[in-house]
């Protein structure tokens, strides 16, 4: 028999780890509270420790080892021909050349042999609600109402069915092997978004990123031999011309432009997972564990929501053969907590009675539309639907981003990602915190709008599984698997700087950082530099980046050839200056 003083302790461990377990429970999801307690307070998730050497000081003296070349083409071509060190033989340039130009012939079989989908019924347009507004006059985006605007008759819709169940019944399963290995970024560059991947990438290498990065060049006359042969080498990044990676037969036959960009890129980037970044998004924090961690794991695809409602034609759904159940209800309105939650929580029950949106039906692609500045995608898991996507692009166009969005604003490829999911019932995670609009109010009190903030998808699933699954109300705090502190909310995580980009010499001669009284203004106001945001001044950080790139290490690029350098630097130190006098 045990002696008394064993029992008292063993009784007491009991009651403790009951307690524990009550606690764990009622307050935290199961990993990341373990790996919480486990680790003394630790975040559950601890990204690697930055070894690699992207601080400026290390950037002058890899510049400074770097040969310098002149912008001929000798030397691009030079450049071009050269495998680099992860395909050295060329065996991966050819494997990838054969097996784009079997799809590429499906595609062309594929044409939607009809007219472009240009006729609507009168000159107006969809009213397009912002997803976090309640319908105007009661109105509602109903199966309904959306077919009041594009027009598709029965013989194009016919022929765009069968040419859509073609494609999707050839699409590739797998790519052959060792065409994709590992993590990494992929921008698309070409002519004035060379500047702009460089100064993302720079805000990207600041964070601590390293994985290696892509910038697929969509034509020779863009690919910048300074920028492609020492610039970005010494950033652990590197160019990808897109004729090169296509091959021959598919550059003269097919023609591209605009948003197809995008699919292609991914296409051709030699990396498995990929995070592509529009040029003109600015990374806050350091994204290299999204690849190892929830939601993307376990989605294979991560996508960002757009400001508005989704406005796709109902006729999609007959030509992707996607059944929408219009007996059935699965959504109610902004995001999965609810802006509006007892007026929700009416409509739920059946005490108010409204049309139902035609995207709130199970089957139906949700609300709210996608935004292309940032995605995600395992090319392992969702091969398909990365090929699937580029169809819909290649005729976009013509005929899907028409009837994605029946033009209503940002109509493009944002939609083709997740859309081709939906069609081949695979998994995806759209990020549930709802963008923030940034911008600043001029000097006649008139708000300026200038980019869109998107938050941290880890963080973000993480809150959205305990406030949805655990029921944990919104005002209580989750201890965050990135940093391990009590959080309500995602860390901000990207800019998307789409208007105005920054350029500082447009941004200059355009007056977009001047007013009309000769004023310097600050682009998104003083709303974004809490810890809850940024957590920094970002546009003294991009001006600062400029002068670093432009002033300091000399760089050459096209977009700046007529405009003197000392002009140059002399206005990004002026705006600096204005910064560092205006700071909060």
């Amino acid at each position: 028999m045990l002696p008394r003083r064993f029992v008292k302790i063993r009784f007491l461990a009991i009651v403790l780890l009951a307690v524990l377990a009550v606690l764990y429970y009622l307050h935290h999801d199961n990993e990341t509270l373990h790996s919480y307690i486990n680790s003394g307070g630790k975040p559950a998730f601890t990204p690697k420790a930055t070894t690699a050497p992207f601080g400026d000081s290390d950037l002058k003296y890899k510049f400074s080892q770097l040969t310098n070349y002149e912008n001929t083409m000798e030397n691009k071509h030079k450049l071009i021909i050269a495998n680099p060190d992860i395909d050295a033989t060329g065996s991966r340039l050819r494997a990838g050349q054969e097996f784009f130009s079997d799809y590429f012939t499906l595609l062309a079989d594929a044409a939607p042999n009809c007219e472009p989908l240009r006729t609507y019924k009168s000159d107006d347009r969809i009213y397009q609600p912002g997803y976090d507004a309640q319908a105007k006059d009661g109105r509602q985006l109903t199966e309904e109402y959306l077919n009041e605007f594009l027009q598709v008759d029965d013989e194009s819709l016919e022929v765009l069915r069968l040419a859509h169940e073609k494609v999707v019944r050839s699409l590739p399963n797998k790519a052959p092997a060792g065409l994709y290995k590992g993590n990494g970024y992929v921008y698309v560059g070409g002519g004035k978004f060379n500047w702009l991947a460089l100064l993302s990438i720079k805000n990207l290498r600041s964070t601590g990123a390293q994985l290696p990065i892509e910038v697929v060049i969509p034509t020779l006359e863009e690919y910048e031999v300074e920028f492609c042969g020492k610039v970005l080498p010494a950033m652990n990044a590197r160019c990808v011309l897109l004729p090169r990676a296509l091959g021959t037969k598919i550059s003269e036959e097919f023609e591209f432009k605009g948003y197809q960009y995008k699919s292609l890129a991914l296409l051709v980037s030699s990396f498995e997972n990929v995070l592509l970044l529009d040029a003109d998004n600015l990374p806050m924090h350091n994204p290299d564990a999204f690849f190892e961690t929830k939601p993307f794991t376990n989605h294979g695809l991560v996508s960002w929501p757009d400001f508005w409602k989704r406005t796709t034609l109902p006729k999609f759904y007959d030509i992707a053969g996607v059944k929408v159940d219009k007996t059935k209800r699965v959504r109610f309105g902004f995001n999965v907590f609810g802006k509006y939650p007892d007026y929700m929580e009416k409509v739920i029950s059946g005490e108010v009675e409204e049309d139902v949106p035609l995207h709130d039906y199970e089957g139906a692609i949700p609300n709210p539309s996608s935004e292309s500045g940032q995605v995600m995608i395992s090319k392992n898991s969702h091969m398909k639907e990365l090929f699937l996507a580029l169809y819909y692009n290649l005729y976009g166009p013509s005929h899907y981003y028409p009837l994605f969005s029946q033009g209503v604003s940002g109509e493009g490829d944002k939609e083709t990602f997740v859309a081709a999911s939906v069609v081949l019932k695979n998994k995806y995670y759209q990020v549930s915190t709802f963008l923030r609009a940034l911008g600043y109010f001029d000097s006649d009190h008139n708000y300026v709008g200038t980019g869109m903030g998107q938050y941290d998808p880890i963080e973000d699933y993480h809150i959205y599984n305990m406030r949805v699954n655990n029921k944990l109300p919104e005002y209580k705090p989750v201890f965050s698997p990135i940093h391990g502190r009590p959080i309500t909310k995602p860390r901000f995580m990207f800019i998307h700087a789409n208007f105005p980009k920054f350029n500082p010499w447009s941004l200059f001669t355009e007056k977009k950082v001047i007013n009309e009284k000769g004023e310097r203004v600050r682009l998104y106001g003083d709303g974004i530099f809490g810890e809850d945001q940024a957590g920094f001044d970002v546009e003294l950080t991009q001006y600062k980046n400029m002068r670093f790139l432009l002033c300091e290490m000399n760089v050459k690029l096209e977009v700046f050839k007529d405009v003197e350098k000392m002009e140059l630097c002399d206005e990004i130190s002026a705006q600096i200056k204005y910064y560092e006098e205006n700071t909060f």
